[in-house]
């Protein structure tokens, strides 16, 4: 029995046959060289903070055109400009979640006069408020509160505009002193 044993132990320890060399892909070396990094890789400093001044003497008197020598400003940090991205989105989500009401706006007669300038808040949700002037008056231009429900604007002390939504604006109908007269609502200039 132990003849068998040594006979199965010596097939497992006989060295099989390796491929023939010919069958082999040589090693090529690859057009483009795969990314290799400095030996400073992940040592060195963000570009805009390599040379950075933080802090510059306050500028004493104008500066010529030929004694400029780079920029009177200091290069922002990473940190500086990742909080103005966060500014600027801010502002942009915030507009995207605004209502259509939202912002400044001027209120326009069949003659193309203007009777109203407004600045209106809408959350996109709730009432709309704010508040409008009369460019035209003399003297202390009157003005007042602005509260809209999304049907009708009510100008505290001047009127109520009945809406109704157009292209990029509004239009309606201004009564005020048991007058009616088409108004539209357009952005300024």
């Amino acid at each position: 029995m132990s003849g068998i044993l040594i006979a199965v132990l010596a097939g497992w320890l006989t060295p099989q046959a390796a491929p023939h060399p010919s069958t082999l892909t040589p090693y090529v070396a690859p057009v483009i060289r795969p990314f290799e990094p400095g030996s400073d890789f992940g040592r060195e400093r963000a570009e805009g903070d390599v040379a950075n001044v933080a802090h510059r003497r306050p500028l004493t008197a104008p500066v010529t055109v030929e004694a400029y020598a780079g920029s009177y400003e200091v290069t922002p940090t990473d940190i500086e400009i990742a909080y103005e991205q966060g500014v600027a989105s801010a502002e942009i989500r915030a507009d995207q979640m605004a209502g259509p009401l939202d912002g400044a706006w001027r209120v326009v007669d069949a003659t193309g006069a203007t009777l109203y300038d407004l600045v209106l808040m809408d959350a996109g949700f709730g009432p709309v408020e704010g508040g409008w002037r009369d460019p035209g008056s003399t003297g202390v231009p009157r003005s007042g509160a602005a509260l809209s429900d999304g049907r009708s604007l009510t100008l505290e002390g001047g009127g109520v505009i009945t809406l109704e939504r157009t292209g990029g604006g509004w239009s309606g109908r201004l009564t005020l002193d048991g007058e009616t007269r088409p108004v539209t609502l357009t952005r300024p200039d």
